[in-house]
């Protein structure tokens, strides 16, 4: 007789069981695979975040150099233009005393007095020349330390928005481990966009 009249057959229960098992390796088996794949994805991603990351934080480096640099200029500048009003002053004074000199000697009257009169008058000239010399210099000196200053205020801009730049790219390096050790896709979504702020950030830098 092939009925069991509700005795429960031994062997379907092993392969039920079995199948349940395959199933449940099966599906191991994919989660690993997915798990494995998601975790190369993110360790492709961080190795990208590294190297923007450290080629953002060589060129803040080198915009901080440039800034100093060029703040150092519009310092030496600054004094070097002082330094040739200070001598401008210097020449006024000194041509100051050969005129009013000349203008004391111009009542005397007599031939010796009328010499050294001349000879003030020429001196007075000869700083008159020399002043405006040293003027157009100083004002040279000044507009290039004006120059330097606008290129000083370009560079600390772009240095505040490098230095935004690397702090995105950062927060993403970390996104993306917490997102590898959590594994959490959400925190790995977020490490991309913080990622993109963080280029735009930079690119901006070199647009304006």
């Amino acid at each position: 007789m092939g009925e069991n009249f509700g005795i429960e057959n031994p062997l379907e229960k092993v392969e039920e069981e079995i199948k349940e098992l395959e199933e449940h390796e099966r599906k191991h088996n994919i989660e690993e695979k997915d798990r494995n794949r998601f975790n190369s994805i993110i360790a492709v991603t961080i190795s990208i975040y590294a190297v923007l990351t450290a080629y953002v934080g060589l060129k803040e480096s080198q915009i901080t150099t440039d800034t100093l640099l060029e703040m150092d200029n519009a310092v030496l500048l600054q004094s070097q233009a002082s330094d040739q009003w200070a001598y401008y002053q210097a020449k006024s004074i000194k041509g100051e005393i050969y005129k009013s000199q000349s203008k004391s000697l111009s009542s005397t009257g007599n031939q010796q007095s009328k010499e050294i009169q001349n000879e003030f008058d020429a001196n007075s000239k000869r700083y008159d020349t020399e002043k405006k010399d040293i003027e157009q210099k100083a004002n040279e000196l000044e507009k290039l330390r004006e120059e330097k200053i606008k290129e000083t205020s370009a560079l600390v801009h772009k240095h505040h928005s490098t230095g935004i730049a690397l702090t995105f790219l950062q927060i993403s390096i970390v996104l993306a481990s917490v997102s590898s050790l959590l594994r959490k896709k959400i925190l790995w979504y977020a490490s991309i966009g913080t990622s993109v702020i963080g280029l735009l950030y930079f690119i901006s830098t070199y647009l304006h």
